[in-house]
């Protein structure tokens, strides 16, 4: 729209100058047929002035005239191009609003239904860690705590097999696990063939029978050297979080030989 009036000006403004140009040519060829006509030379000047308005019609303007014209017409055309570009923009200012009072919505209702779940609002500051949304325990409390092994007298034992005991990693905590988890633990790794990501997977299972993670795979190889006829060992060990406040666990493995082996072996780390 914006260059379809632009162009008609234009060309009103070139009808304008060219119908000048054609009136100025006409009356100098008609003055030079008058100068060469006997009849007009015999005139006084009275009746030449007559009889040259009689013929060529209205004398054209002065070069001033003609310039005041040409910019009256670049005023005109440069009064329909900003009347143009505003109309053109007050739409545009119309979708900014309607796009910001979308987001506006979107944000008041972030906010609302984080504050119902009882968390802070996403638009504040969250590079902090507060500490009272979830704190670290302490270890005397650990201590304290009196460890339940009665999961001990459910285990399978083999009197045929080495006395033996490892230290492993848990991979997988932070699927499982929160910071309230933290503490001593004691439990059973269990092998885990139906797992859809690792057949060879071995679960990290609390005594309570909540699932901590598996054995990392980095560690597998070394896992099934330990042991080697795959039963369900029990273990000892502690969930802690390091200094870039992500959970961690190492677990003492122990190879069910008899209970009042492996009940050693956990009463020394505990």
């Amino acid at each position: 729209m914006f260059y379809a009036i632009l162009a008609a000006v234009v060309l009103l403004a070139l009808f304008l100058i060219f119908r000048d140009d054609h009136d100025t040519s006409y009356n100098r060829n008609d003055k030079k047929a008058q100068r060469q006509s006997e009849g007009a030379r015999k005139q006084n000047a009275y009746s030449k002035k007559e009889t040259s308005q009689s013929t060529t019609g209205p004398k054209t303007g002065t070069k001033a005239e003609f310039q005041g014209e040409a910019k009256k017409v670049m005023g005109m055309i440069g009064s329909i191009i900003e009347e143009v570009k505003k109309e053109a923009a007050e739409p545009l200012q119309d979708i900014q609003k309607g796009v910001q009072g979308v987001l506006d919505e979107a944000k008041a209702a972030i906010d609302k239904a984080m504050k119902e779940a009882g968390q802070k609002s996403y638009w504040t500051s969250n590079t902090e860690v507060d500490e009272q949304e979830q704190p670290e325990p302490e270890e005397e409390d650990w201590e304290d705590e009196e460890v339940d092994l009665s999961f001990l007298d459910n285990l399978d034992y083999y009197e045929d097999l080495e006395e033996n005991s490892e230290t492993f990693d848990v991979t997988g905590l932070r699927y499982y696990c929160t910071v309230h988890d933290c503490g001593k633990i004691v439990g059973y790794v269990k092998p885990d063939p139906s797992n859809v990501h690792d057949s060879r997977a071995q679960a990290v299972i609390r005594a309570d029978g909540k699932l901590l993670g598996y054995i990392p795979r980095t560690q597998q190889d070394w896992y099934e050297d330990f042991n080697e006829e795959n039963v369900v060992c029990p273990f000892v060990g502690e969930i802690e979080l390091d200094n870039r406040g992500w959970l961690q666990a190492e677990i003492k493995v122990i190879i069910p030989t008899s209970q009042e082996y492996v009940e050693e072996e956990i009463e020394e780390e505990l």
